[in-house]
């Protein structure tokens, strides 16, 4: 699934407009990386993030990736998916939503779903801390990798 272009340039504004708001440079680098993460829903890490953005910028560094995408995530404008032991993963969409994700390829799809984001923790939970979101997970094997198991079986 694609990202519109109106989500695209929405993201990308609101990106550039708090990285300078942070009275950061808007160098090329770093509009390129908000670019590359604001035009895709596939939750890419920093090392997919840095692939991406050296086929535009080839003197981009890991480092300058590393930074700018946490500052964004500090400034919660994308957030950062955690998927058991690979490396975390970052999204743009910042509309309330979870998670699918593929325990064989790695995919990771948005899930909107109103009776998901009606769930309440349980009273047990709210004993342990205050609870500011619910997320939901689900794990298991997608369609894709479902299907290259049926046809080699």
């Amino acid at each position: 699934m694609s990202v519109p272009q109106a989500e695209i340039d929405r993201r990308v504004m609101l990106l550039t407009n708090a990285l300078r708001g942070q009275g950061l440079r808007l160098t090329h680098q770093r509009s390129e990386i908000v670019k590359v993460i604001a035009k895709t829903d596939e939750h890419p890490d920093v090392e997919q993030l840095y692939q991406q953005v050296r086929e535009t910028v080839p003197t981009v560094s890991l480092d300058t990736i590393y930074r700018t995408m946490g500052t964004l995530a500090d400034l919660g404008l994308v957030s950062r998916v955690s998927v058991g032991s690979g490396p975390t993963r970052y999204d743009a969409n910042a509309e309330r939503h979870h998670h699918f994700v593929c325990t064989r390829c790695g995919l990771m799809a948005d899930v909107s779903d109103s009776e998901l984001d009606e769930l309440r923790s349980p009273e047990r939970i709210s004993a342990l801390g205050e609870v500011e979101s619910v997320e939901v997970q689900f794990k298991g094997v997608c369609r894709t990798c479902a299907a290259r198991t049926t046809t080699v079986s």
